[in-house]
């Protein structure tokens, strides 16, 4: 599965949500390629699970705009006609017509039919050996239940799709469901892959398996989503079940300590590092197959920094992200460096294409994340001691002080260990796309974080245009257009 080579050519898993309708099942393509017939072989749910992995790939590829772009820890320096279109982010002036917006929906949209379709016949083909369909049922979940997370922190509330829809009239029936029903589908996704033992706890670097999902990856993910039902649902016994399984996960993989050196989880040449527990899969020198990160992330038109290819200037470091870092913090010089008056990162580098298609994986979950919300999660439930514990696991590896050893004007900055916690995600994480999810949790509604944006703006004054509305994306306007009283539009928009 190395990288997913598959492909999967244009309408064998019906990209759109419809195949036919049942006004004209008499007809019929001659040409066309008939899609239950492509499920018949073992060989063909793996190909078709291949297509699932690939899918992930469009919303990864364009996350970064609606993640860190509309945080506090970066901005675009792009320019020329299309400029508009990525500002747009960080300017707080998304519309519903935003390509982008809807290029993300479409991508976990995507992902999701593409998953159930996977799910519609793996139960209808002979298998040689039974553990391999629930190898390939238990990686579908995770892919589902991991798109699905992202449409309904980035959106609201969304439809709940755990089906193939066959026809235009399910297609338009399509209503959006409050979170706590999509939070259901995600958890009965996840649970079955994070408790049991048919995948993996790791898959190595050399192993034809990697890039696969693991439960390991499962009891993580599991443990975020927790998390953040508890801070934005307000029920802090999820907090409980998110320490179960964030601790599940270091459990299954045997990890206690951040074992590798800050810049070496980033990288080509890294990518199967013992600290990254899932990652998208990319390879380099395929246009198709390719990571474009090392290049969109670079200086504007400079060539030579992180990629041969000419930077676009996408996701440019905030001074203020910049300024936070602590003297003598070992991450900084490879999560954010200054150019001239801009600022980039380091973490996606990759000089050997020259055309810039790079090989750089996106971590979506690592351990440094997984102890940092083990962190959150023992303040939350006020055991302090342990918060401490593993908030100084990610210190010590940057080379700083624990927390009680800290200095007066450290903790001055961060008066409680709360805001320590959030300000080491930021400093640990930044530009892995955890920063905007992270502020919904600190400030876990549209008021909260509106006033949080605000207090910036006396030093930064673009965060004056933030809204409360853009607490949540806009839907998509073709999805409102088509079907307006079940797609209906986010509140401001």
């Amino acid at each position: 599965m190395k990288k997913f080579l598959i492909y999967i050519w244009a309408g064998l898993l019906a990209a759109g949500f419809c195949s036919c309708d049942p006004d004209f099942l008499d007809l019929s393509d001659p040409d066309s390629f008939d899609v239950p017939k492509f499920y018949q072989t073992e060989e063909d749910m793996n190909d078709a699970l291949s297509a699932v992995y690939q899918a992930t790939r469009r919303f990864y590829n364009q996350m970064f705009f609606v993640t860190e772009m509309k945080s506090d820890n970066a901005s675009t320096t792009a320019t020329g006609v299309s400029s508009g279109l990525y500002y747009n982010f960080p300017s707080y002036n998304v519309s519903s017509t935003n390509t982008i917006v809807a290029n993300v929906w479409n991508g976990l949209a995507y992902t999701i039919n593409r998953s159930n379709w996977v799910l519609r016949y793996l139960d209808g083909v002979e298998f040689a050996d039974e553990a391999e369909r629930e190898r390939i049922r238990q990686e579908t979940y995770f892919l589902r239940a991991l798109a699905n997370f992202y449409l309904v922190r980035l959106y609201g509330e969304v439809p709940v799709v755990n089906k193939v829809l066959e026809t235009t009239s399910e297609v338009k029936a399509l209503k959006r469901q409050p979170v706590e029903q999509v939070y259901g589908q995600i958890i009965a996704d996840l649970q079955p892959v994070a408790d049991g033992d048919v995948l993996p706890a790791f898959i190595a670097a050399d192993d034809a398996d990697f890039g696969r999902a693991t439960n390991t990856a499962a009891a993580a993910l599991l443990g975020k989503v927790y998390l953040t039902m508890a801070a934005t649902l307000g029920n802090d016994a999820y907090y409980d079940d998110a320490i179960t399984y964030l601790q599940r996960a270091c459990t299954l993989r045997g990890y206690t300590e951040l074992g590798t050196t800050f810049p070496r989880v980033f990288g080509v040449a890294n990518e199967g590092n013992e600290e990254i527990i899932f990652q998208c899969m990319y390879l380099e020198g395929n246009e198709d197959e390719s990571s474009a990160f090392a290049y969109y992330f670079q200086p504007l038109s400079v060539t030579g920094v992180t990629s041969q290819a000419q930077g676009r200037g996408f996701n440019s470091g905030e001074e203020n992200l910049f300024n936070e870092y602590e003297e003598g913090d070992r991450r900084k010089s490879t999560s954010i460096v200054e150019y001239g008056n801009t600022y980039y990162t380091r973490k996606y580098s990759d000089m050997t294409n020259a055309l810039g298609y790079g090989g750089n994986n996106w971590i979506e979950l690592r351990f440094a994340d997984v102890f940092l919300m083990l962190a959150e999660a023992y303040e939350r439930t006020n055991n302090e001691d342990l918060a401490k514990d593993y908030l100084d696991r990610v210190r010590s590896r940057a080379e700083l002080p624990g927390y009680d050893e800290s200095d007066a004007a450290y903790h001055a900055a961060y008066p409680t260990l709360r805001e320590a916690i959030f300000h080491e995600r930021r400093m640990e994480l930044a530009f892995e796309n955890h920063r905007w999810f992270d502020l919904q949790r600190l400030y876990p509604t549209p008021e909260l974080l509106n006033e949080y944006m605000h207090r910036l703006a006396t030093d930064y004054p673009r965060f004056n245009a933030f809204h409360e509305r853009d607490f949540l994306l806009p839907i998509p306007f073709d999805e409102v257009h088509i079907n307006p009283e079940g797609m209906y539009q986010n509140e401001g928009y």
